[in-house]
């Protein structure tokens, strides 16, 4: 997992497939990530999802159709938002 000081507002993140996922707004308590979508609604995603930073892009360990499709899920047991 990487450091959360290393994410940054308008950070493209992208699947593992290189599809784009959504746009970084903020990190919520070191734990997830805050992103706006294509539809423009924001979505969270847990930081724990992220497998590397490539440049001003987020890449994360699972396809971007997966991580859509988790959306809004609640942070994984273990995962605090302090």
């Amino acid at each position: 997992m990487i450091n959360a000081d290393e994410v940054r507002p308008g950070m493209a993140v992208v699947g593992s497939d290189g599809v784009q996922v959504g746009v970084v707004q903020t990190v919520e308590g070191k734990a997830r990530l805050q992103l706006t979508s294509a539809d423009g609604a924001y979505h969270f995603l847990p930081l724990s999802d992220v497998m590397r930073i490539a440049g001003q892009s987020i890449v994360l360990g699972r396809h971007a159709a997966d991580a859509i499709g988790s959306f809004d899920e609640d942070i994984p047991a273990g995962e605090d938002t302090t």
